[in-house]
């Protein structure tokens, strides 16, 4: 039996302070118990409505299977939401490793 992948710590990789029109979304590593890292995209539901209101947004839709959204980029609330899908052994489908962020 496989044992899961144990959540170190987290860290932004990107600012997440942005003004109130901002439709970008924020990168984060994690780093699990083994040594490695993975990645995924966080949203807030408004910066994810913002970015769909765009008017030249092409094509009008998206689908990014490491995306995970959150209701702020408060920590607390990051924390607890990667702390849920680990524990629902979801925290490894809802990110990437590292290694193919860079390429």
């Amino acid at each position: 039996m496989e044992v899961p992948l144990k959540l170190l710590s987290w860290h932004f990789d990107d600012d997440p302070i942005g003004s109130p029109d901002e439709w970008n979304w924020v990168e984060i590593t994690m780093t699990f118990d083994d040594g490695s890292n993975r990645w995924s995209i966080l949203y807030t539901p408004d910066r994810l409505k913002n970015n769909l209101s765009r008017a030249n947004i092409d094509p009008p839709g998206l689908f990014i299977a490491h995306m995970i959204i959150v209701r702020s980029y408060s920590e607390e609330d990051i924390e607890r939401t990667l702390r849920y899908l680990e524990s629902e052994n979801e925290l490894l489908t809802a990110s990437k490793p590292w290694e193919q962020a860079l390429s």
